[in-house]
């Protein structure tokens, strides 16, 4: 299957989960999670940060309220609409794009840092995603992606897409993934287990992997 028919097919995957999808993922210690998205970007809440597969804003409201401009790119469009809907009843100013995070429509040297949480399982272009958002981001900035690693290998263990989309990190392991941050040429790389705490979901804890531009 070509890039584009992928892209057509997950985002009808993802704009059918929307309406249920922040009651399943209503499981998080908001807290904990700002107090280690803090510890992990650095910044003191000065800078612009990116949240790829923003989802409907998980990420990119806690980082609002940390102090960041944020922004969230997702590839569904209607993730995005309740996104746009939840700022404005919020009274927060979080952009809301409708992208694919392979190619995304900022300028080189954008962003300070870009996260993303349980994305890059998803990709179907990992390589290339993770060389997209090094070139959007400022010198000595930070990719930094949140994972849960569902099976003994490591990744999330079964596809969830229709058509046969190969994934290419279905089954990474925690080397798989610092493989591609290696790739992109991301320097000093760090992975670490998050506290259980963070969730009271039944699914394996947060594994955060850190690399800089």
């Amino acid at each position: 299957m070509d890039f584009e028919k992928s892209i057509q097919t997950i985002s009808k995957h993802w704009d059918d989960a929307s309406v249920t999808f922040d009651k399943e993922h209503a499981t998080e210690d908001l807290g904990l999670w700002k107090e280690y998205l803090e510890k992990v970007i650095g910044l003191n809440g000065n800078g612009k940060v990116l949240d790829v597969g923003t989802g409907t804003g998980f990420l990119a409201f806690m980082l609002n309220e940390l102090g960041y401009g944020a922004v969230g790119i997702d590839i569904s469009e209607k993730m995005m609409e309740i996104g746009r809907a939840k700022a404005l009843e919020r009274n927060q100013p979080v952009s809301f794009i409708n992208s694919p995070c392979e190619k995304t429509p900022f300028d080189d040297g954008e962003f300070d840092a870009v996260v993303n949480c349980r994305l890059m399982w998803t990709l179907t272009k990992p390589d290339e995603a993770v060389n997209e958002w090094k070139r959007i981001l400022k010198s000595g900035g930070k990719v930094i992606s949140f994972m849960r690693m569902m099976s003994a290998s490591g990744g999330q263990g079964h596809s969830v897409y229709e058509n046969n989309i190969e994934l290419p990190l279905i089954d990474g392991s925690r080397d798989k993934y610092v493989e591609v941050y290696k790739k992109a040429g991301l320097k000093n790389i760090q992975t670490w287990e998050l506290p259980e705490e963070m969730s009271v979901s039944d699914m394996p804890s947060w594994t955060v992997f850190v690399g800089e531009k």
